[in-house]
């Protein structure tokens, strides 16, 4: 399965841009290397200020960034869904489909009227204008119309927001009986920055390639709620970017945990540093959307590194057909071990 062929021109700008987007961070890391980029300097100030915010000093900062980055993905790509000029580059044909920005609206509505109400992370004044934009836009839009004339469109939204909020309380709940491990907070250099994430993230696909592989084995699946993961919704009949977080109460908590065990790996010989526990979560949370998305454009992991990513080419496959390509992210595991 892939994006319906465009012109050749069109194919070989694509191309082209996929080579960018795929030689830049070499660039720019052996550009540093040889001191004509100094990017140390940069990432220092640049951690000097996110690093004194309070909203990063607190022990739900890690579950707040990874539960927004989510988010953030997800109302990315439905909002995509939305633009005719995007269709060439859709798995499954169509020109435009609004159903998942109504979702993302509506959906944010609910999370922000809870932050409103809470008081927390934010206070109350930016909960407050967020919810407002989200409200006029759902009157505007007529989005609750829209999830009232789709048959499922209200209970996924609502179990949407269940899901947002349960990972937090669930973390929350968790620190009451775990005190958050330590983390260093000092400057820390490009290249350790890069090694910490990039080890993360293959750490991340590595354990969860196995637990995956275990929940589509029959003696194992009876006893897993993973096949709630494999539910295409009526409203859409397609694999939606928000799907990326539709899980059952057990496969999820696998995740967590997969990700909680990785985040408390030191690669160094001491525990990870907060940056760069911070941006795995922003990455891994943005791979796993992009693979659910269903988008082969010239800027998708697929194409920027084939062969070392499976991305939405493979995992939109593995939906589709049940079982093959259980890799999150990359291809090894499935081309050497599980084939």
């Amino acid at each position: 399965m892939c994006r319906a062929p465009g012109s050749e021109a069109g194919r070989a700008m694509d191309a082209a841009r996929s080579r960018v987007l795929r030689l830049l961070p070499a660039v720019l890391l052996g550009a540093h290397a040889i001191g004509v980029v100094p990017l140390d300097p940069l990432l220092s100030a640049a951690w000097g200020r996110l690093g004194g915010m309070a909203f990063f000093r607190g022990p739900m900062a890690e579950a707040y960034v990874a539960a927004f980055s989510f988010l953030g993905w997800i109302v990315l790509f439905s909002w995509a869904d939305a633009l005719p000029g995007l269709a060439r580059f859709r798995m499954v044909p169509f020109a435009s489909d609004t159903k998942p920005a109504h979702i993302v609206a509506v959906h944010g509505v609910l999370i922000w009227a809870t932050f409103l109400a809470v008081g927390e992370p934010f206070g109350r004044a930016v909960p407050a204008a967020i919810l407002a934009a989200h409200l006029f836009c759902v009157l505007v839009a007529g989005s609750l119309a829209v999830l009232r004339r789709h048959d499922g469109m209200v209970w996924y939204t609502l179990r949407a927001y269940l899901q947002f909020m349960g990972y937090l309380a669930g973390i929350a709940v968790f620190h009451r009986f775990k005190t958050p491990a330590s983390a260093p907070w000092d400057d820390i250099a490009v290249g350790r920055l890069v090694c910490e994430v990039t080890f993360g993230i293959v750490a991340y696909d590595f354990l969860f390639s196995w637990l995956h592989y275990g929940m589509h084995c029959r003696l194992l699946a009876r006893f897993l709620d993973h096949h709630q993961h494999h539910q295409i919704s009526a409203f859409s009949r397609r694999l939606l970017a928000a799907d990326t977080v539709n899980h059952g109460l057990l496969d999820f908590a696998l995740q967590v945990g997969v990700n909680i065990v990785v985040q408390n790996i030191g690669v160094f010989g001491m525990p990870k540093h907060k940056l760069a526990r911070f941006l795995h979560n922003i990455v891994v949370t943005g791979l796993l959307v992009e693979s659910h998305a269903g988008y082969d454009g010239f800027w998708s992991s697929h194409r920027l590194y084939p062969g070392v990513f499976g991305g939405a080419l493979r995992h939109v496959q593995h939906h589709t057909k049940g079982k093959e390509f259980y890799q999150q992210f990359f291809c090894y595991l499935d081309d050497y071990v599980f084939a």
